[in-house]
């Protein structure tokens, strides 16, 4: 056929291109080649992005593992420290017990031994509440001291700091001259500013001078803490039973309720326990 015959039959109507077909035929091959890289990029994407997520998630459990173990072992080590700490408090300091600690738990007594009503206190030189109720009620103890009907067990608690130490070491000093009511109801009158430094040794030294606190068995104790294991131990011992802060008051081993630390609440608390009964709030 000649070049003129196949122009001819390209241009006749009905005629077909059979270049025309395969530049088509390729052109969507390529497309769909273009979608499969597509796709498997996106697959290959996915893949590399869980992997990152598993990697990141391993790397935060090992990370929680190390916190995890740093954690119990920062608690092992404070364990140790605070039982070392709390062992120290009475273990390393010599317990010397004054000559009239002989209530319970080592408290010190005042009042008739054969008293028919015991009364537990627990106080803290600086607690400004202990200075409140003494100076309500200590009148009334007092009097039920003097008159034989309550016997009072004196617990001297340090938890407010060192000038709590200090006051309550030196409240046993004065409690082995066989002065403890008279020292403490001077430090009460003249309590200073909680935990200000107020009750130095000079100081305590002194408060004893006026009461007739003049050996020297007395300031050295004072100075050199000779009470302070028996201080550790009456604070240990106060836990033990359940006291959390001060004051506490205790009737016949019954704790009595804030609103029954009056002058006629605690009254009538001793008036029940020794068989007189009056209505008390207790708690």
């Amino acid at each position: 056929m000649s070049t003129a015959s196949r122009r001819t039959r390209k241009n006749q109507p009905g005629g077909k291109d059979t270049r025309q077909g395969d530049v088509q035929q390729e052109y969507f091959r390529y497309k769909n080649l273009q979608q499969e890289d597509l796709r498997r990029g996106d697959v290959r994407r996915e893949k590399a992005a869980a992997a990152r997520a598993t990697e990141a998630a391993r790397a935060q459990r090992r990370q929680r593992v190390i916190v995890g173990s740093a954690v119990v072992a920062v608690l092992a080590v404070a364990a140790v420290i605070g039982f070392t700490v709390q062992s120290s408090r009475t273990g390393s300091t010599p317990v010397v017990l004054p000559v009239t600690a002989t209530g319970a738990d080592n408290g010190i007594v005042v009042g008739k031994a054969d008293a028919p009503v015991t009364v537990d206190f627990y106080e803290d030189f600086q607690c400004p509440i202990c200075e409140e109720l003494e100076t309500s009620l200590g009148p009334s103890v007092q009097q039920l001291i003097n008159g034989g009907r309550i016997k009072a067990v004196y617990h001297m608690m340090s938890f407010l700091g060192p000038e709590s130490v200090r006051a309550a070491n030196a409240a046993a000093a004065a409690a082995q001259e066989g002065k403890f009511k008279e020292y403490h109801d001077i430090l009460y009158a003249n309590q200073p500013p909680e935990r200000t430094d107020g009750y130095r040794n000079g100081t305590l030294a002194e408060f004893g001078t006026r009461i007739g606190l003049t050996s020297p068995a007395f300031t050295d104790a004072v100075n050199n803490g000779t009470y302070n294991g028996y201080v550790a131990k009456v604070e240990d011992d106060a836990s033990r039973r359940g006291v959390t802060g001060t004051p506490t008051v205790f009737v016949n081993g019954r704790r009595l309720a804030a609103q029954a630390l009056t002058p006629q609440g605690f009254t009538a608390a001793v008036n029940i326990a020794a068989g007189t009964p009056a209505p008390v709030p207790t708690g």
